[in-house]
């Protein structure tokens, strides 16, 4: 405790000889989104036509636009046209060595590369403080942080130390690893929180259920996942292990954080519209779509200023929703557009569909779910030993998918990792044509 307090108040101390910059950003997303009114949305707005106003003065590729005041004047990008058009999109108002770099792993491609003003890098500083606050994390706490870590992303063990993070490389999902994870844990007696892959957690929690393990003795005060669907299983066993509840975050590296669940709450995310403006478009066209539809997930980047991101399609899909405040949230966020799943009558199915309902199954220690035509369907199974309930499983999935669905399943030893350390539960190879 006594050196969680004093990493905190070293923080702020730092931050304060630089006149503030973490602290003045976090005091503003607070006023924004800690009550949403009529100041809030102002002050959004205005930072809405500031953005655009400087885009179209300053970046190439906006200059040809004859209006900035008007968002809906402005064209849908995404990641191949950034690519295709760097320099076009670099704001001339910096010079290259005043922008810094953020790289995506390139899991579904190639690595893909954003350059962040100073001010953009403070405002996420300050964005992932007041988030990770909102799901029990304290400036200071021991961090235990389940990813793929590399060359590119590692940090020294000097900043390791300073911020009180350890850590775990998840490319490794072997008992060993969480044999060890957990022994290292119940060692460990200060207060301390996860960040972390879904599956990772996922692949803990497995690994306590098959080990017989009673709740882990671990003073975790918060659970954040991030980068792929929280399943009911993973959030549930989770809170039983560690007694603590968990919160999933949507986020990018290219932006930030997007949306977070609240602790104690549903499932539905709070929108960071303190620093994103968002929409959501229809899947095959740039129409808004009714609330409570799926569709594209489009962020611009209020805060970007060193390489605008207007009308960004994160090329995920997700449902903006009414909560009963009167206020937008993201009742779901299902993954990439392309790993979306269709039914036989070709209708937009949920990949949730696949996730909640693969939870029963726990004779099963990986899966994967692949759409490869209109009507044909496979599993990948990785069973822990024979598994009996491939009858059970294909006729449940066509009460989801249609009568005339073609299911079939395989069985290996192993869903590979991704290089981003992901594993995908759903994949679709249909092109949508037959």
């Amino acid at each position: 405790m006594l050196f969680q307090k004093t990493r905190e108040k070293a923080f702020w101390i730092y931050d304060k000889l630089r006149d503030g910059k973490v602290g003045n950003h976090f005091e503003d997303i607070s006023s924004i989104l800690d009550e949403w009114d009529v100041d809030s949305k102002r002050k959004v707005e205005k930072y809405l036509m500031d953005l655009l106003t400087h885009a179209v003065e300053t970046t190439p590729y906006y200059a040809k636009l004859d209006s900035h005041s008007d968002i809906s004047a402005f064209p849908i990008v995404n990641k191949n046209l950034i690519r295709d058009n760097y320099e076009q999109f670099v704001s001339k108002a910096f010079k290259k060595g005043e922008l810094q770099p953020a790289v995506t792993s390139g899991s579904t491609g190639t690595p893909f590369k954003v350059l962040h003003n100073r001010n953009k890098v403070y405002r996420n500083s300050a964005d992932t403080l007041y988030f990770a606050k909102l799901a029990g994390y304290e400036l200071g706490q021991r961090l235990y942080y389940l990813k793929i870590w590399n060359d590119e992303n590692k940090k020294s063990k000097f900043t390791s130390f300073t911020q009180n993070i350890i850590p775990k490389n998840v490319l490794d999902q072997s008992d060993a690893f969480f044999e060890k994870f957990v022994r290292d844990l119940n060692k460990d007696k200060s207060a301390k929180s996860f960040l972390g892959y879904s599956s990772a957690f996922e692949a803990l929690c497995k690994y306590l259920d098959k080990t017989g393990s009673k709740r882990v003795s671990s003073n975790v005060k918060s659970i954040i996942t991030m980068s792929e669907a929280l399943d009911s299983y993973t959030k549930n066993s989770l809170r039983e292990y560690f007694g603590c509840e968990v919160v999933s975050r949507y986020s990018n590296i290219e932006n930030g954080i997007l949306a977070q669940q609240k602790r104690g709450g549903g499932q539905e995310f709070y929108l960071n519209s303190a620093s994103y403006f968002f929409e959501v478009l229809q899947v095959n066209s740039d129409k808004p779509v009714p609330v409570g539809s799926p569709g594209r997930i489009v962020v611009t980047d209020l805060f970007n200023y060193g390489m605008p991101m207007i009308r960004y399609d994160t090329g995920d899909i997700g449902t903006l929703d009414l909560n009963d405040s009167g206020e937008f949230v993201l009742s779901k966020v299902e993954g990439r557009k392309m790993d979306m799943i269709y039914d036989t009558k070709k209708e937009l199915v949920s990949s949730f569909v696949v996730t909640n309902n693969m939870w029963k199954y726990t004779d099963i220690k990986q899966y994967q779910f692949v759409q490869e035509s209109s009507n044909s369907y496979y599993f990948k199974l990785n069973p822990k030993d024979k598994f009996n309930r491939e009858e059970e499983l294909i006729n449940e999935f066509k009460t989801y998918l249609g009568e005339n669905a073609k299911i079939r399943v395989e069985y290996v030893s192993e869903i590979p990792l991704l290089a981003s350390g992901k594993r995908k539960k759903v994949v679709n190879k249909w092109t949508g044509t037959d």
